[in-house]
């Protein structure tokens, strides 16, 4: 039963609230604000800087200025907590009304209901002129005669010169217009204004170091004028080196994709090598760490290699000479290297046996038949030559055929 009762309260609560939204035309609120000056009949209703409503009407109660608001059903009704502020459309034209509604909790105000308002005191032309010091209104009473003075005579030019501005002006009435309308996205851009000033004040050190450094690349610039034209005037020759240099690459790139086609079988393998270097390189590190000393032991030799190298130059100069004269000779003996070797390793054979008292020689006399070579009256047996001019080192069994060469025997 007490759900039934519920649901019945809910039922009538909507039916109640639908004939009142469709009993209503528009849903209107008022507002006491000290005057209304420059607020017009018909001027737009802001919220969130979007039109919501217009003024509907403006009549004294009190002394007092009462302002009727009609909101657009889209926005209404207004909560508890609602206000109304008079802001400026523009700087010397109408104001506009701007409403922030109440938290969505607070209870709705019914049509009809009365809003807190504000409006600042208007700021006169006369209110600036008075803040001005006695010198800038001489200042300014000088530039109004300045600009008479320049306007004299010229009426028709700047009557022409407004007419044909009429686009320009419009345009820019427009732009003043938005300005005036969107005054939340004023508000924030004057926010962010003044962090950037603060911002740059704080770091007012680092702009004025900035501004030095400019400055003085600006004079090296200004320095380097005269080579920046030399520079210039040899642009066009190397453009046009390099045109054709571009030109010749084509046929380079002809040239050499056969190439890069013929190394990509041994770049495919070098993965393989790759890994295969791999413990290589870990067996060489013990290597590389034991070559750290040799390295600077190294470093001592060849600092002191220079001085090495000076004192010995005299002493090779003169061992330059030496080894000169000594050419001949040795060229002399090359030849005979093998048989000398070949007489001491015979001669330390027969020297080798060794009995209790010392060592003892044993020499072996071989008499053959070409002992009779030296009586020339005696024939020779067969398979026998007679040799007066042995070749060198012959006796050692390592002949030299060619150790005369090419000269007189």
């Amino acid at each position: 039963m007490r759900r039934l009762m519920v649901i019945a309260l809910a039922a009538v609560a909507v039916f109640g609230v639908g004939a009142w939204s469709l009993s209503t035309d528009d849903y209107r609120v008022s507002v006491l604000l000290p005057s209304a000056t420059n607020v017009v009949e018909g001027s737009p209703v802001l919220m969130n800087g979007f039109e919501a409503g217009e003024v509907a009407s403006i009549r004294v109660q009190d002394g007092k200025a009462r302002v009727e608001l009609a909101i657009d059903a889209d926005h209404s009704p207004l909560h508890d907590g609602a206000k109304v502020e008079v802001e400026w459309r523009a700087l010397l034209s109408e104001r506009h009304i701007t409403v922030t509604d109440g938290p969505a909790g607070n209870a709705a105000i019914p049509d009809g209901g009365m809003l807190k308002g504000d409006m600042p005191a208007p700021m006169e032309l006369d209110q600036v002129l008075a803040a001005l010091d006695p010198e800038t209104r001489t200042r300014l009473a000088s530039l109004v005669r300045r600009l008479d003075g320049t306007v004299t005579g010229h009426e028709q030019d700047l009557r022409s010169t407004l007419k044909t501005s009429g686009p320009a002006v419009a345009a820019l009435g427009d732009v003043l217009r938005g300005l005036g309308t969107d005054g939340p996205a004023i508000k924030q851009m004057v926010g962010r204004v003044n962090a950037m000033v603060q911002t740059l004040t704080a770091r007012d050190g680092d702009l004025r170091t900035i501004v030095s450094s400019l400055s003085t690349l600006s004079a090296e610039t200004a320095g380097q004028r005269q080579r920046l034209s030399d520079t210039l005037a040899a642009l066009p020759g190397t453009l046009d080196t390099a045109n054709r240099t571009l030109g010749n690459v084509p046929g380079v790139a002809d040239k050499v994709v056969p190439l890069l086609d013929g190394l990509r079988p041994a770049t495919e393998r070098l993965p393989g090598v790759a890994g295969n270097l791999a413990p290589v390189l870990r067996d060489l590190r013990p290597l590389v760490g034991e070559l750290r000393p040799t390295l600077a032991a190294a470093d001592v030799l060849l600092d002191n290699t220079p001085g090495l190298l000076d004192s010995a130059h005299p002493a090779v100069t003169g061992l330059n000479s030496a080894v000169g004269a000594l050419l001949p000779a040795v060229q002399f003996l090359r030849p005979y290297t093998p048989e000398l070797a070949a007489h001491f390793s015979t001669w330390g054979s027969a020297m080798a046996n060794y009995d209790q008292n010392s060592h003892y020689a044993r020499l072996h006399i071989s008499v053959s038949p070409e002992t009779v070579n030296l009586n020339p009256g005696v024939m020779l047996p067969p398979d026998f030559t007679y040799r007066p001019y042995p070749f060198p080192g012959e006796a050692g069994r390592q002949p030299w055929t060619d150790a005369f060469g090419s000269g007189v025997r």
